[in-house]
């Protein structure tokens, strides 16, 4: 698809360019080939007037980009399990009878044939939005002047369509008035038609519109000035109609609806497509235009900065020798080590320093993301009143304070973003021009994942066209991968279960070298998800889609590769996880780190019945605890997860005990500390407790590179053998930490697993201390001594490393 540039300051005005503030709308069907049924097609200027796709259309290849067809959805079968037993008819898999009377059943998945519908009626459905009335706003095409145009391919088949239907009452029921446009008289005309005034208008059309195979534009101007409708076809006059009497609808409230290709009782499929659907309230073209070329915003492709090449990627052929040139190396595992002996890798838990944040009152998202911007000021971004984004600044780490935005929300004046996009986790972007410098993806009024831009990270504007088509159950982990060149997030999927048949909380995968378009993803029909489900339990129903009825999308499924999930010969039976957090780390390539929160908990199905009463409501406690551990990795796809010790565990808090920590997004470097931070309730999840007891956000303090180390024991030596490798530079300095009574020794040994002399293991001198940046030296003759390797440089080597009571977490050629 091709990327669609947004300028802020130029309108990329055409000869027939409207005035954009009286674009009614736009659709410009840019969502995804394979989107479900029951995904939103959002509009992208005008109203905020998001569709639902329906069985009876889908999103097809288009003249820009993509656009909306009726070919139906595959068939599949609509099994009769939900997620939620009893939620069957909301839900939409139970169809409801018909009503005495009535000649239209209730809708449900049986019979939501519609191509792109938007609805304020079908209120036994579950509903988690409304679309703005199609009959109160300027969508009800009126008496003052109003545009319809949209570009359309036809199928060749000559037969009338609908175009477009709005209703103001009980779809296909007696008392229903609707304004429509399609095409008529086996597609040698169009017809306006307005039920309610009894208007009806034949527009004759191009003669080759069903031959020519092509894309064409179509335009139809009501002037009201002159009391008629002029329609155009590639910008030529095709026809004319008198529209005397022309009126909008009456209004309804509560029933009214509007059909894309498909009228209200789904027949009538139009045959084809359309692209770039606008409705303008004013007359655009009054003569002949030349054909408009994309309306749509379009933004910068990035320029994607490219890192090193990946040097242990998993399943790809490993060199013989690693070109670790100057490349830090962090031990988080044993990808550099060709063999060890006595060498643990252990986890390092952050050191608790502060409370940073206490007393806090009124909404407060637990999911927080910290960023230190370009002039060194902390950021604290979360959720607030009703979800809406704030921001929380400190210049020291420790005080944190509201930041006054000139935006407010119930007694909040820190708002950033101000609607209910509280699951993500912003990051500057230096890829981006300096006006979508930051990037920040989230959830946004469960119609989907969007993302947002920034210049600043105060005023933030939202591509309104979904990153994700899918409801965003948690916090998205986001970040760019330089050494892969994509962007990375991570999207919580319910749709594994735990052997208790629970919700067994994931998260996948998605990855893109553009973030401003629709992610790809791995769209699944029923057939493959079935096949899926043989080797990995998988809820109903399936496909997942449906789980949240014909008008609401569905969470993630399985629609990218499932990257953080609990193992059951490792984990404990009933664990989630939460949110992964999620990181490339800034300081050293092919090293990713992330902390994900696991979730133990209480309810019935999972373990014994010893288990399940910790959930009883007279013990006054929750449904579980929350912990965060840490995983590594070096492509950051591939993950191995330490669990113990925990990384961020229950307990206590600087005197006050916490059951859960949420270990926040983001890390802030401070010399040669980390400062991470953890937000640590003092109720259990889902708690029987007073929601604000004790909760606080506190700093903890990690050493550069400390996550994990190599570590030897005190009682004998544990040895470390690299693989072999070239370096550039004529030092080598480590990151370890011997404490008094431990120490280490290194040296070099040639391919051959031979010491090369002068720079053999019982040359190295002691090191003996705790150091982030030592200097390795050799004993020459006598008490002299050398820190200089230059003369190995280039050539291949192995490192070894003889330590006992140490713990290794780096080392790195440089020259000095």
């Amino acid at each position: 698809m091709t990327p669609k540039l947004f300028c802020w300051n130029l309108f990329l005005l055409t000869l027939a360019t409207p005035v954009w503030a009286k674009t009614v709308v736009t659709w410009t069907f840019d969502e995804p080939i394979g989107l479900y049924p029951s995904h939103t097609i959002d509009s992208v200027d005008g109203l905020t007037a998001p569709l639902t796709l329906g069985l009876g259309g889908s999103i097809v290849p288009g003249h820009f980009g993509n656009a909306l067809s009726s070919e139906p959805y595959p068939e599949f079968e609509i099994p009769a399990g939900t997620s939620s037993p009893g939620r069957s008819v909301e839900f939409g898999q139970e169809q409801l009878p018909t009503p005495p009377g009535k000649r239209q059943a209730p809708l449900s998945w049986h019979n939501a044939d519609y191509a792109a519908f938007m609805t304020m009626g079908e209120r036994h459905l579950r509903r988690e939005f409304f679309p703005p009335n199609p009959t109160t706003t300027d969508l009800n095409l009126g008496a003052g002047d109003w545009t319809v145009e949209f570009w359309a391919r036809l199928d060749g088949n000559s037969r009338d369509g609908v175009v477009m239907e709005i209703g103001n009452g009980e779809r296909g029921e007696e008392g229903n008035d609707t304004l429509s446009l399609r095409l008529g008289t086996r597609g040698r005309t169009f017809v306006l038609e307005q039920t309610a005034a009894a208007v009806k208008l034949e527009l004759p059309t191009a003669s080759d519109l069903f031959t020519s195979g092509t894309w064409r534009h179509l335009a139809f101007v009501h002037e009201a000035s002159r009391n008629r409708v002029v329609h155009y076809v590639d910008g030529k006059r095709a026809g004319e109609a008198n529209a005397r009497g022309w009126k909008a609808l009456p209004p309804s409230e509560d029933l009214a609806y509007l059909s894309l290709l498909r009228n209200s009782v789904w027949e009538q499929p139009f045959p084809g497509a359309i692209d770039e659907l606008r409705i303008s309230s004013h007359a655009v073209y009054k003569s002949d235009f030349s054909s408009p070329g994309s309306i749509a915003p379009v933004y910068p492709r990035p320029e994607l900065i490219k890192g090193p090449p990946l040097l242990f990627e998993p399943g790809k052929p490993q060199p013989g020798v690693v070109p670790l040139g100057d490349r830090k190396h962090v031990f988080i595992d044993d990808a550099l080590i060709e063999t060890q002996r006595n060498i643990t890798f252990t986890v390092n838990p952050p050191r608790l320093t502060h409370r940073v944040l206490d007393n806090i009152e009124g909404q407060f998202r637990k999911h927080l993301t910290f960023v230190e911007d370009e002039d060194g000021l902390i950021r604290m971004y979360n959720g607030g009143p009703d979800d809406y984004l704030m921001v929380h600044t400190s210049r020291d780490g420790i005080h944190f304070e509201p930041h006054p935005t000139g935006l407010s929300h119930k007694g909040r004046n820190n708002i950033v973003i101000p609607y209910g996009v509280a699951m993500g986790s912003p990051f500057i972007d230096l890829n981006a021009p300096a006006e979508h410098r930051w990037k920040y993806i989230s959830g946004s009024g469960d119609r989907g994942t969007y993302l947002f831009t920034s210049p600043d990270g105060w005023k933030w504007h939202k591509v309104r066209t979904a990153s994700h088509s899918f409801r965003s159950g948690s916090q998205t982990s986001f970040f760019y991968d330089d050494q892969r060149q994509k962007y990375v997030s991570y999207m919580r999927t319910g749709m594994t279960h735990t052997r208790g048949d629970n919700t067994q909380r994931a998260f996948i995968i998605t990855e893109t070298d553009n973030p401003f378009e629709s992610w790809p993803l791995r769209y699944m029909d029923q057939e493959a998800t079935r096949e899926m489900a043989k080797s990995r339990r998988l809820r109903d129903p399936k496909p997942w889609f449906l789980d949240n009825g014909p008008l609401v999308p569905g969470d993630f499924g399985v629609e990218g590769p499932i990257k953080f999930e609990v193992l059951d010969d490792f984990d404990p039976e009933g664990l989630g996880i939460y949110v992964p957090k999620a990181h490339k780390y800034p300081w050293a390539p092919d090293t990713y780190v992330a902390f994900p929160l696991m979730y133990f908990h209480y309810e019935i199905g999972d373990g014994p019945p010893e288990r399940w009463v910790l959930y009883d409501e007279r013990r006054g406690a929750g449904s579980g605890t929350v912990e965060a551990q840490v995983a590594v990795s070096r492509d950051g796809r591939n993950w191995f997860r330490y669990a113990r010790p925990a990384y961020a565990g229950i307990g206590d808090y600087l005197g006050r005990y916490s059951p859960q920590a949420y270990f926040a997004e983001g890390m802030i470097r401070r010399g040669n500390e980390i400062w991470q931070y953890v937000y640590a309730a003092g109720i259990y999840h889902s708690t029987w407790e007073d929601e604000d007891k004790f909760d606080a956000v506190y700093r903890v303090v990690q050493r550069l590179d400390g996550f994990v180390s190599a570590e030897a024991p005190y009682e004998t030596h544990g040895i470390i053998v690299t693989r072999p490798l070239t370096f550039e530079g004529n030092r080598l300095v480590l990151n370890i930490d011997t404490d008094a009574a431990g120490y280490a020794q290194v040296g070099f040994l040639d391919e051959e697993g031979e010491p090369i002399p002068g720079f053999g293991l019982d040359n190295g001198l002691y090191i003996n201390g705790d150091y982030i940046d030592h200097e390795i030296e050799f004993r020459l003759d006598g008490a002299e001594t050398t820190a200089d390797i230059s003369s190995l440089q280039g050539r291949p080597v192995k490192v070894v490393f003889r330590m006992r009571g140490a713990k290794l977490y780096a080392m790195q050629f440089v020259t000095r």
